[in-house]
């Protein structure tokens, strides 16, 4: 797992990350109108290429192509690159000053890190698309942080999973809960959605006081190893992030 603050990176190292890009990526950087925005999607390609380059040294960083499944969701495109595939998956998440990244070999994988907003409407949206039994837990808590926490736990952990399965939005929000008494938190399933929670490993992380993140893996997977990385700069550094309390 890679995790870039983006307050951290020089301005000559962002003003070097444009030329990473292939063209449609280009295209799109230039169609954000927020420069958060606009450096959130750059500093995630950098990220990206950078660190399957590094897997892969025989391909540059400009040199890589994905293209989407049906639902939207990217993957190497190794039929568009004069190179053998191989067994290499990944997952982008970004919000405000700060972008994850997992790589695996191992397709079913997921990230999502979010910006804690205090006061959010998260009530109404638990539920409105939560199942019952979250929205209660999320009412329990005890005050507004708490509320906040909880809220920002379950909604980490739901965009995780829905990216790991690389399906959107098709599966339903309500089609699956967590129990995040425990640690590491489990899923369970509705019967909207066919899957079977033995095939899942969850971890919740606070990355600062900010930003909290979780992640889906496979069950059996290796213990999850953090880095705070600078795409084009030095190595890696090895970070442990909080683990998130089992019971909030």
């Amino acid at each position: 797992m890679h995790l870039v603050p983006i307050e951290n990176l020089p301005a000559d190292r962002l003003a070097a990350y444009p030329s990473l890009l292939d063209a449609g990526e280009a295209a799109r950087h230039e169609r954000f109108r927020v420069n958060s925005a606009r450096e959130e999607f750059l500093v995630g390609r950098a990220l990206l290429r950078t660190r399957l380059s590094a897997l892969r040294p025989d391909i540059a960083p400009e040199d890589w192509r994905f293209a989407l499944n049906a639902y939207g969701r990217p993957a190497i495109d190794w039929s568009a690159m004069a190179t053998a595939p191989a067994p290499l998956f990944f997952n982008l998440s970004h919000t405000r000053g700060l972008v994850a990244l997992v790589v695996g070999g191992m397709e079913d994988i997921g990230v999502d890190v979010e910006t804690i907003a205090r006061g959010a409407p998260e009530r109404d949206v638990a539920r409105r698309f939560f199942t019952e039994g979250e929205a209660d837990w999320i009412d329990a808590g005890t005050g507004e942080i708490d509320r906040t926490e909880r809220f920002f736990a379950l909604w980490t952990l739901k965009e995780a999973y829905i990216k790991a399965r690389g399906m959107g939005l098709s599966l339903p929000l309500d089609g699956f809960f967590f129990d995040c008494s425990l640690n590491p938190p489990s899923i369970s399933f509705t019967g909207a959605i066919e899957d079977e929670p033995s095939r899942w490993r969850f971890e919740r992380r606070w990355i600062d006081d900010g930003h909290r993140l979780a992640l889906a893996v496979p069950a059996g997977s290796p213990p999850s190893r953090f880095f705070e990385t600078e795409p084009l700069g030095a190595a890696p550094r090895a970070i442990a992030p909080n683990v998130a309390d089992a019971v909030l």
